[in-house]
């Protein structure tokens, strides 16, 4: 066994380690504290309108809801769900609980009702908060689970529910108000039984595969990805960062963290059809999101008008430009005067407007929880907005792996967190993770964690390489590796996602091929492409389900699959495909809440199109 050698240790990051926080509600004393009056939080009030918030208020503010929860007889170790989408309140929950030693369990507000009666049980969740109160008839439909509640908290809106364990926000924090009247110190002196090794979170994971499992957080694991990647450098000081991630995965809560430690200011909206709107409004300096939505980023700006116009003409001329000019640019090397002149004037006239359409100041953005085409992320470089892909899992802290601004590798998830380090296992290319990232263990399962823990390594079921200077490149999932009857090993993660890249139309694919002679896909076409396609073609009159087989429409699909089998090997190349009567969703149990497609369920859920695709192998599909 290779022995434990912590990677990216320079002085300064071991003097941040060294002054870590002894628990998440430290850092928000610490952060207020030293800068009471610096707005560090920004939220949308019920208007509509962006407020803004200081350290000061908001620690006021979190410490209410903590005391209201001790004076409803909350005790240390209490495990609370939080049902809803990303807010500031969600925050203000979240860390109110870590602060007086609660454990927060994170729950989409998607989730089925199935699994979220599985997931209270099997935490053992004795307290909720819930978005509203369609999600708290959600919730108390679940039976039993529902009845172990002791106190029920709805975040939003009024409540016509008569039950006496059901409380508003708004009655919660007056609550806390009043405790801290009457005791001063109440949240302190709860907040001083936590220390790092105390359980902060668990979250399940939505699984591509399988049942969900519980993955535990300690504060240790949450303060050391904060103060790991704060001290070095990735987020600065000052800088906006708009978190629009569902905070249920351990993605957007880590960049809380980090943002918490370096005094970033984060602007707080869970509303995916306000992603474009509210970079307008805020003009953020970054943010993070997964490639689906970068991948809607690119079309929109794409499709700014009819690709034979004389507007659309020029777009597609400085895409060709700016393709021409990233050799250049990505190595830092002097483009030729004719090149560099053509850039200046594709900068001037495409990419200027479309960060403006951005908001006009990202520096970076962040991509993770799915695997990133490298087409996509060369085109959000050729613009002038760098798109940095990361790499981890739940049960490592969700963000191990970083490319930093300062030294990004395209095609590479970075280099890990400073203060853990990475091995591949020699036999079957797993990616092992061993340092304080990882976490203390899965829920009610210590055969489970002794299983995917072995010697203080976690076995992260990726395969990926490592080169010279420890940058990671993953691969695929191991249990996804298509093996054809030809003998040949297919990544279907690298087919599907040169798929979506080389298609606007395509927004989900599905590789298939085990066993079978030719690799073939599933692929979803994007509602808003559809309609709009339609709306252009004066078949605006027709639904979804009419116009996907439409031989137009094939066509399209066809051609763009096509495109995508240039850049593949031949074994790689898809045969045949058929176009899904929808997108995979939640509800079918296809996809999971992060927008990533859960394979296994996929092919079950559409077996009779796969056997379609191959009851006669000997020709393809045309």
């Amino acid at each position: 066994m290779v022995a434990y050698l912590p990677e990216g240790i320079t002085p300064d990051i071991q003097r941040a380690f060294d002054n870590a926080w002894p628990n998440i509600g430290a850092a928000l004393d610490d952060r207020a504290d030293r800068f009471p009056s610096q707005v560090g939080w920004m939220f949308p009030d019920h208007s509509g309108n962006w407020k803004e918030a200081s350290w000061g208020e908001f620690r006021d503010w979190t410490h209410e809801i903590s005391a209201g929860l001790i004076s409803l007889d909350f005790q240390l170790g209490d495990v609370a769900g939080i049902c809803a989408g990303t807010s500031i309140r969600w925050i203000m929950a979240d860390l109110a609980l870590g602060t007086i030693g609660g454990v927060t369990c994170t729950l989409y507000p998607n989730t089925r009702q199935s699994d979220i009666g599985l997931i209270l049980e099997d935490a053992g969740c004795s307290w909720l908060f819930v978005q509203d109160q369609k999600l708290l008839e959600k919730v108390l439909n679940t039976g039993g689970p529902a009845e172990a509640l002791k106190h029920i908290v709805v975040m939003e809106g009024e409540v016509t529910i008569d039950d006496p364990r059901v409380l508003t926000w708004e009655e919660l924090s007056r609550l806390g108000a009043e405790c801290l009247n009457d005791f001063p110190r109440c949240v302190a002196q709860a907040q001083d039984q936590t220390d790092q090794d105390t359980l902060a979170t668990i979250i399940y994971t939505s699984g591509t595969t399988g049942r969900p499992k519980g993955v535990e957080l300690t504060h240790g694991n949450w303060i050391y990805e904060g103060v790991g990647w704060g001290a070095n450098d990735a987020i600065q000081d000052r800088q906006i960062h708009f978190l629009w991630l569902p905070l249920a995965h351990g993605f957007g809560k880590c960049i809380l963290l980090i943002d918490m430690y370096v005094g970033a200011i984060t602007a707080v909206d869970g509303r995916i059809d306000q992603i474009v709107p509210n970079l307008g409004a805020l003009k953020p300096d970054f943010m993070c999101g997964v490639p689906r939505i970068f991948e809607k980023v690119r079309a929109a700006a794409l499709s700014a008008a009819p690709a034979d116009s004389p507007k659309g003409k020029i777009i597609s001329w400085a895409m060709q430009v700016g393709e021409k000019s990233f050799p250049y640019r990505s190595a830092g090397l002097k483009m030729p005067r004719g090149l560099a002149t053509q850039y200046a004037i594709a900068e001037r006239l495409v990419f200027s407007t479309i960060r403006a359409q951005l908001g006009g100041r990202l520096q970076f953005v962040i991509s993770g929880s799915a695997k990133l085409n490298p087409e996509l992320q060369r085109w959000f470089f050729n613009i002038g907005v760098p798109l940095l892909e990361g790499y981890g899992v739940t049960e490592t802290g969700a963000v191990t792996y970083f490319n930093r601004p300062k030294e990004p590798q395209f095609g590479s998830v970075g280099k890990v967190i400073p203060g853990s380090t990475t091995r591949i296992d020699p036999d079957t290319g797993e990616i092992l993770i061993k340092g304080p990232c990882v976490m203390r263990g899965y829920h009610n399962d210590p055969e489970l964690t002794a299983k995917e823990i072995q010697n203080g390594w976690f076995h992260t079921g990726d395969i990926g390489h490592l080169d010279k200077d420890r940058f990671l490149y993953i691969t695929d999932r191991m249990k996804d590796v298509i093996k054809t009857s030809n003998g040949k090993f297919v990544s279907p993660s690298e087919v599907e996602s040169a798929i979506t890249a080389s298609s606007h139309a395509i927004s989900q694919a599905v590789v298939v091929g085990e066993g079978h002679k030719f690799c073939a896909a599933l692929v979803s076409l994007d509602p808003e492409w559809v309609s709009q396609w339609c709306t252009d073609n004066d078949l605006a009159d027709i639904d979804y389900s009419t116009a996907i087989k439409l031989p137009q429409i094939h066509t399209i699909v066809e051609r763009d699959i096509e495109a995508a089998n240039k850049t593949l090997d031949h074994w790689e190349t898809i045969k045949r495909f058929e176009i899904l009567p929808a997108e995979m969703t939640v509800d079918d149990g296809t996809a999971t809440p992060t927008l990533k497609v859960r394979r296994s369920q996929a092919i079950e859920h559409f077996e009779y199109l796969i056997e379609r695709i191959y009851q006669d192998e000997q020709t393809a599909h045309k």
